[in-house]
């Protein structure tokens, strides 16, 4: 899996178990796992995990305002 640190915040959509989703953002310094699983991830988004929650970010934001730190 592609693991990224993010050089800036960047904005992302955490759905809640219930359904309702809530926008954040995740912080400068985050390191972001790529998922490999779709479910979950909104339609034109990409999936990412931080901190063990999953979330839906824009694949322009995370290459933009991120670096790569390993893939496995």
């Amino acid at each position: 899996m592609t693991r990224y640190r993010l050089k800036i915040p960047i904005a992302a959509i955490y759905s809640k178990p219930e359904g309702s989703l809530v926008r954040i953002t995740l912080p400068a310094g985050g390191v972001l796992t790529e998922s490999r699983q779709p479910s979950g991830t909104l339609i034109g988004m990409i999936g990412v995990y931080w901190e063990g929650r999953h979330y839906s970010v824009h694949l322009k934001d995370l290459l933009n305002n991120g670096q790569r730190v390993s893939v496995a």
